[in-house]
């Protein structure tokens, strides 16, 4: 059986993603598996024997493991199968890598925390970058299960490896919109460079109907590989970001599955990529597949 890893909320939070991780295992028919982080300095309270030390972390333990069993208990589907484990841990992200690492999930659910400055990266740009299973950061929107799944996609690459992505995100979005019951978009955004526009070295409208003139033979061919209609396959002309934001909310959609590439260092701190951009605006919930997951 798959499994589900879900991160519960700090303790001051709504349990968004315990809810949401709970009641989407039970559609996907996944085990799931929740885990919850205490941490405290000790040190820097003053407490300076080990074995007090000790005591400490197992009573803060043993009353965080306490209140996410009683979450658990609460919010749970009848018949589905829980784990809760509660990790004495600062760096949640690198629990996580490393837990993904030792054992395979079918996704890892957090609620999305959308802030960022240069010198701090939260733990969800962490994950969308270094984890290797697939992510989803959730919204603290209601899930709706009568709307649509949109599955983003890069149409005009030639990459092999960005090739396979699509087809991994489609595919994905596919398989979550059966156990939920609701239909599929794929949506790609036709980008055109603001700086040709304005200086007039292309004349918008033309290059527009001629990029749709050069993808239609891959969106015939994709809406045959897939089972997808034509008609659920949408080419909107701007920024991706602004893109897959706008239509989202248009539709109402209540997933947006999309790939993601991760970068690491001083780039990524400075450049980012689009699922980061799309989860600052957003207020939906996003699943994102690196090229390995």
């Amino acid at each position: 059986m798959s499994l589900v890893l879900i991160i519960a909320d700090r303790e001051d939070e709504r349990q968004v993603a315990i809810s949401r991780g709970l009641e989407l295992a039970s559609k996907m028919g996944w085990g799931a598996q929740v885990a919850a982080f205490a941490y405290e300095s000790l040190s820097a309270m003053g407490v300076k024997e080990t074995s007090k030390r000790e005591l400490i972390r197992k009573k803060l333990l043993a009353r965080r493991k306490t209140e996410v069993e009683a979450q658990v208990n609460r919010l749970k589907p009848s018949g589905l199968r829980v784990a809760v484990t509660v990790v004495w841990q600062k760096s949640v992200h690198l629990w996580i890598d490393q837990q993904c690492a030792r054992k395979e999930y079918a996704a890892v659910i957090k609620t999305g925390h959308r802030t960022e400055s240069f010198v701090y990266t939260p733990t969800d740009w962490h994950l969308l970058r270094e984890c290797p299973a697939p992510v989803i950061i959730a919204a603290e929107k209601k899930w709706r299960a009568t709307k649509p799944i949109v599955a983003a996609v890069d149409l005009t690459s030639n990459s092999r490896i960005k090739r396979q992505l699509n087809d991994a995100v489609i595919s994905t979005a596919k398989r979550y919109a059966e156990a939920l019951g609701c239909g599929v978009y794929v949506l790609h955004a036709l980008h055109i460079p603001a700086v040709l526009t304005e200086l007039d070295l292309v004349d918008e409208y033309s290059h527009t109907q001629k990029l749709k003139d050069e993808l239609q033979p891959r969106l015939i061919k994709l809406a045959s590989n897939h089972g997808i209609s034509m008609k659920n396959i949408k080419l909107k002309q701007g920024p991706v970001e602004k893109v897959i934001t706008s239509e989202a909310a248009r539709l109402k959609a209540q997933l947006v599955v999309m790939g993601t590439v991760g970068r690491s260092g001083i780039k990524a701190r400075l450049m980012g990529n689009t699922a980061e951009r799309v989860l600052t605006s957003l207020r939906t919930d996003v699943l994102t597949l690196k090229p390995w997951a």
